[in-house]
């Protein structure tokens, strides 16, 4: 139910970015970031990482790599 929620919120904030440019509203950013924040929400919880195009989100967090104490050059032949 939430991926299908997940789609559905991708769908539409989607479909509003795409059709709203040609409109002139009187808030002219405020309704088309709330729908970038939603599309790019949506897209990130379905698993597709969109921030990668859009330079002004910033880059996304990595998950930090553990390292083991003692350890350090140690090789492991598969």
């Amino acid at each position: 139910m939430k991926r299908r929620l997940a789609w559905m919120l991708a769908g539409l904030s989607g479909t509003y970015l795409l059709i709203s440019i040609p409109v002139p509203d009187p808030l002219p950013f405020i309704d088309e970031a709330l729908a970038l924040l939603v599309f790019v929400n949506a897209t990130s919880y379905l698993g597709y990482n969109v921030r990668r195009w859009l330079p002004f989100f910033g880059k996304a967090k990595r998950a930090a790599v553990p390292v083991s104490k003692g350890r350090r050059g140690v090789t492991i032949d598969v």
